[in-house]
């Protein structure tokens, strides 16, 4: 869930089929934007600067992006391969997101800039490792540990 600027929360649409919109000014749900097949699909959102959010990939195999000036979603970015890929991302200080892996086995960018996705990073174990990030005031961003005895640590400037 993600709160907006305008005081409204959106829902990353894991199982629905659409984004979900809650405004506690009138008390009202709605799900707004185009529907998205499939389960699973998202595993949470990030505001970006610009004031869209960005969904991260959980099941679904392309990013999400829902703007909430026009209430619309869609899917960008290049098709990304796997299963229960990522859970959380983080914003970065360059306006990029990175989104911290699950069982993706790398960490993944989202440059909204160009709405292109990558893999960056030294291969990462597989088998639910992390879920969630947190940016230090370094700028590296730490993984919260899920099933590992270790947190991950992953410095944005050198995508190590």
């Amino acid at each position: 869930s993600v709160l907006l600027p305008s005081g409204k929360v959106v829902f990353a649409p894991a199982g629905a089929d659409k984004v979900g919109v809650f405004d506690p000014a009138t008390d009202t749900f709605s799900t707004v934007g185009v529907a998205i097949s499939g389960s699973y699909k998202y595993s949470g959102g990030v505001l970006l600067p610009s004031g869209k959010v960005v969904f991260v990939p959980y099941e679904a195999d392309k990013v999400g992006v829902f703007d909430p000036a026009t209430e619309t979603s869609s899917t960008v970015g290049n098709t990304i391969s796997g299963t229960f890929k990522y859970f959380g991302g983080v914003l970065l200080p360059s306006g990029k997101v990175a989104f911290v892996s699950y069982n993706a086995g790398n960490v993944g960018i989202f440059d909204p800039a160009t709405d292109t996705f990558s893999l960056v990073g030294p291969t990462l174990p597989g088998g639910y490792t992390y879920r969630g990030g947190v940016l230090l005031p370094s700028g590296k961003v730490v993984f919260v540990p899920y099933r590992t005895e270790n947190v991950g640590l992953f410095d944005p400037a050198t995508d190590t």
